[in-house]
């Protein structure tokens, strides 16, 4: 059974007697593309896979004055495939519904339902290791109907979308994307809107104990927005960068929102979440290391309570729903020369986007995973930094060029010759583990005074601070830093079972999980073992990085002290259970 969303210029309107077979869970009809496309997008915030098929089935517009409403039937179902395959979506045209196309649908439908409906299926299905073939381009489709496909988006199918599209299919998904600006509000697509509860999201990204776990996807969204738009904003305010291309605070919600359907809602740890965290630390490192100025809303303090800004009592002098820039940027050093920040604002916007792409369509599982059950992508990417090779190509070719085009090819300085687009592939490239080591080498090697090349300095500086945020939940203070070591023992739980379910042994396929608790006693009380995975990161990896960019960037040294801090809790705990 699928959901199926009708869209046609009647309410009144009647499917085919062909389609009175069609396998339907829930129907629902719309009278405008933009509806539809409004109730897609405001999907995001339930924080769910998607679990089953979603049909939508075209009619015709003969009158309209509506220009989405106005779109061919060809660009509509090109419109919903492309933005919103995340759904297991299938577009059919109305006309096109006689009996064989019916029957292939519902043959479509039930594989897709029995494949996607539970949550260790949808990661096998998603990574290839599937016994059953989904996406292969050996598969005999010739008997498939026109206008009907595939509807599993698999990571394989999402390196093609992204990838293999011609330069003509290019410019029309843009030309859509383009009306998709001009006839829907994003803003008033967030599920709540009022002046008071944004002006507390603003103070929110101020808190270095950013509570992501206590906020709602929509409200994440709205982060991720106001980080993206106070980066685009200082940009503007400086006069050399003129030429830059500047998105409507519209567009760059859209972008946010085309981002946000890419991520795997349903992992525990590898999601849209986990992307807005690594932003947020970014966004801090640049402002303590001067990169970008400071906002009012911002709290030096990184220990500072974050939840008396979630508190219902919590009182704000002056509401704002934006980050109030605070100048001057950079203080005056004794010998009166100004300090010349590492990162200039085009380099500091590109570590932001790179950040919020960096683990875009992450299937919840590792490196180490695919290159063992020989999935395709590791084959594609060599076994060398597969997830982040994927994340890089889907977030460049499927999000970023349709969105900023314009942006990639742009130059980050005036002296240099890194592009916008390299400096975001080589920073979430950086993010690869395998290559900690090296990285934590090249840090303690690592001196300003050196010859290298610029670009050098920039992309390390950059390759960096994008791993430090990466693994930053260790360095959160503890309440927060415990969540985030409870939803990833949840990710590598799945992991466990997936691997069960492939040896062929009997595992629950279904996994739910409560929301994640508040308070580190009741976190503990759902993982009294955090403990082991916790010290094991910090002593072999987080310890060495941390302390190494505390010595070279002493601004940063906050991140140390609190993982010092979260080792000794966790430490304490463990004498606890030895005695």
């Amino acid at each position: 059974m699928a959901d199926v969303h009708v869209l046609s210029p009647s309410n009144s309107v009647v499917l085919p007697g062909s389609a009175s077979a069609l396998a339907v869970k829930s129907l629902q009809k719309y009278t405008s593309v933009r509806s539809l496309v409004c109730s897609f997008f405001e999907r995001a915030n339930n924080e769910r896979d998607a679990d089953r098929a979603t049909v939508v089935v075209l009619d015709e517009f003969s009158k309209t004055s509506d220009p989405l409403d106005a779109l061919s039937g060809a660009d509509k179902v090109l419109l919903f495939r492309y933005f919103f395959s995340h759904l297991n979506l299938i577009a059919v045209e109305m006309k096109s519904l006689n009996e064989g196309v019916v029957l292939n649908l519902n043959s479509i439908i039930s594989s897709t339902n029995s494949l996607a409906g539970h949550r260790i299926s949808r990661i096998e299905l998603w990574t290839g290791t599937a016994p059953q073939l989904i996406n292969d381009v050996y598969l005999d489709d010739e008997s498939s109907p026109p206008g009907v496909t595939n509807a599993v988006n698999t990571m394989s199918s999402a390196l093609c979308v992204s990838s293999c599209k011609s330069t003509s299919t290019g410019i029309r998904i843009r030309k859509l994307l383009r009306l998709l600006h001009e006839n829907i509000d994003t803003f008033k697509l967030l599920s709540k809107t009022d002046s008071e509860h944004l002006s507390r999201l603003t103070h929110l990204v101020g808190h270095w104990s950013f509570p992501s776990h206590e906020l709602s996807i929509d409200d994440l969204s709205y982060c991720a927005f106001l980080m993206l738009e106070f980066a685009f904003r200082y940009i503007k305010e400086l006069a050399m960068w003129s030429t830059f291309p500047m998105p409507s605070a519209n567009e760059l919600m859209m972008f946010v929102f085309l981002v946000r359907d890419n991520y795997q809602h349903g992992n525990p740890f590898h999601n849209f979440r986990h992307a807005v965290d690594v932003m947020q630390a970014c966004f801090h490192y640049l402002i303590r290391l001067r990169c970008l100025p400071k906002f009012s809303q911002f709290k030096n303090d990184p220990r500072e309570n974050e939840l008396t800004t979630l508190s219902e009592d919590f009182s704000m002098k002056k509401q704002s729903t934006l980050l109030e820039m605070v100048f001057p940027l950079a203080p005056v050093q004794p010998e009166g020369e100004a300090l010349v920040p590492h990162l200039n604002p085009i380099q500091s916007l590109g570590l932001l986007l790179a950040a919020i792409g960096h683990d875009l369509g992450h299937p919840g599982v590792t490196n180490a995973f695919l290159i063992n059950h020989e999935a395709s992508t590791s084959q594609i990417y060599n076994e060398r930094s597969v997830l982040e090779s994927y994340h890089t190509s889907v977030f460049i070719n499927r999000i970023f060029c349709i969105c900023f085009p314009g942006l990639l090819a742009y130059v980050t300085d005036f002296n240099s010759k890194l592009t916008l687009k390299n400096l975001i592939i080589g920073s979430i490239l950086a993010t690869d583990m395998a290559e900690h080591f090296e990285y934590v080498d090249k840090l303690k090697k690592f001196k300003f005074s050196t010859s290298d090349p610029l670009d050098n300095k920039v992309k390390l500086i950059s390759s960096l601070l994008i791993k430090c945020a990466d693994i930053s939940n260790v360095t959160r203070p503890l309440r927060v830093s415990s969540q985030w070591a409870l939803v990833l023992s949840r990710e590598f739980s799945e992991i466990e079972t997936l691997e069960k379910k492939l040896a062929n042994e009997k595992v629950e396929l279904d996994v739910q999980y409560e929301k994640v608790p508040t308070f580190v006693d009741d976190v503990l009380k759902v993982n009294p073992d955090l403990h082991k995975g916790q010290l094991f990161f910090i002593k072999t990896f987080a310890e060495g990085l941390f302390n190494s960019i505390s010595d070279l960037l002493p601004e940063l040294k906050y991140t140390s002290d609190i993982a010092s801090e979260n080792k000794k809790f966790w430490l304490e705990r463990e004498a606890s259970f030895n005695i």
